[in-house]
């Protein structure tokens, strides 16, 4: 027993750790813990309600959060923390993976909340907009009728005939199947390559990577994983929230939009704490992988460095306190959600 905590002693102490595992491992567990236990309690109250809009995207996106959280996060932490992977080839497959896989899909399903709030604002406003306008129909009608200059058949033998015809939006829904199939067909085809191509490298001083190691397209793929999940989700987010802040700016106050300015308001706190907790993750991942990627022998790997591993330790924990603000946003900024949680008011069949 002296020998095995001497050597705990030692392991804890190693200057390879950032941090000692114990320590991380406080910290770090209740964020989890109170993560998986939001998500599932969102989860709970969603599927007792109506799928429809946004309340069916908003359950997917916590099952991509939950797979997230209980499959890479967890490694994730340890490895960078001890600098050194310890859990086997096929760990780091799977590992590899999720990861591209889970984290897609999540980014692109908070970018589909984002856009749908948009389309169901927009349709809103022209469903106003037409319902407005038939009124006044209504009362050109009206008039006509009482003026008696209304058309009418050459039998005047007959009361007069009128034809009424409702030129409303006869589709007042938002097509949601389509978007989140295209989500997660991405996110499959994204993360094909690290289930395909990755494995364990053995360095020295015992030293172990998972990472890929492959051919000359490495540096292809990191490309790939570069646009599709980088650049392009900041590109449609940023314009997402500038449309979003135009609509919360000029529609407020307005009756007709009380229902669609909580999912609006969502949207744009979603794609907030994207870029202020998850895209630093995005960012050193793809720095990362291009100082791998430029050197001059392809198969090179090396052991990240001390501040590196520290960068990616601190992104990490940003990404995972992200999973809690997440479920937290939903509950608090949806009405139907916060009677529920705040109030335990049930059975409500409003939809959003």
């Amino acid at each position: 027993m002296a020998e095995l905590a001497e050597a705990e002693a030692e392991w804890g102490a190693s200057p390879e750790q950032l941090v000692r595992p114990l320590a991380l491992a406080v910290c770090a567990a209740p964020v989890a813990g109170a993560a998986a236990l939001t998500h599932c309690a969102l989860l709970a109250s969603l599927l007792k309600r109506s799928t429809n809009g946004l309340f069916y995207i908003l359950i997917q996106l916590a099952i991509s959060d939950l797979l997230l959280l209980g499959t890479t996060i967890a490694p994730e932490l340890w490895s960078y923390n001890a600098r050194t992977w310890q859990f086997g080839r096929s760990a780091c497959i799977a590992y590899r993976g999720l990861n591209v896989f889970a984290t897609t899909a999540s980014l692109y399903l908070i970018t589909t909340i984002a856009l749908h709030s948009l389309a169901t604002a927009s349709l809103e406003e022209k469903q106003a907009r037409q319902s407005s306008s038939k009124r006044d129909d209504l009362d050109d009608d009206d008039e006509i009728r009482s003026s008696r200059h209304s058309l009418v058949t050459s039998d005047t033998s007959t009361p007069p005939r009128t034809m009424n015809v409702d030129y409303r939006l006869t589709n007042s829904k938002i097509r949601i199947a389509p978007p989140v199939v295209f989500v997660w067909v991405l996110s499959a085809s994204l993360s094909v390559p690290d289930f395909v191509l990755a494995t364990t490298v053995h360095l020295d001083h015992n030293v172990v990577l998972c990472t890929l190691v492959d051919t000359s397209h490495r540096i292809n793929m990191h490309s790939l994983l570069a646009i599709f999940n980088l650049f392009l989700p900041i590109v449609i987010m940023s314009t997402a929230a500038i449309l979003i802040m135009i609509k919360l700016k000029t529609k407020k106050g307005h009756s007709q939009f009380d229902e669609t300015f909580p999912a609006l308001k969502l949207s744009l706190c979603l794609i907030c704490t994207y870029v202020v907790l998850c895209a630093p993750r995005s960012i050193v991942a793809v720095y990362s992988m291009y100082s791998t990627s430029t050197v001059e022998n392809e198969y090179a790997v090396e052991q990240p460095g001390y501040v590196v591993a520290l960068v990616n330790l601190v992104c990490v924990c940003l990404y995972l306190v992200a999973n809690v603000v997440r479920p937290l946003l939903c509950i608090i900024l949806l009405p139907i959600l916060r009677k529920v949680f705040f109030f335990g008011l049930k059975n409500s069949n409003v939809d959003v």
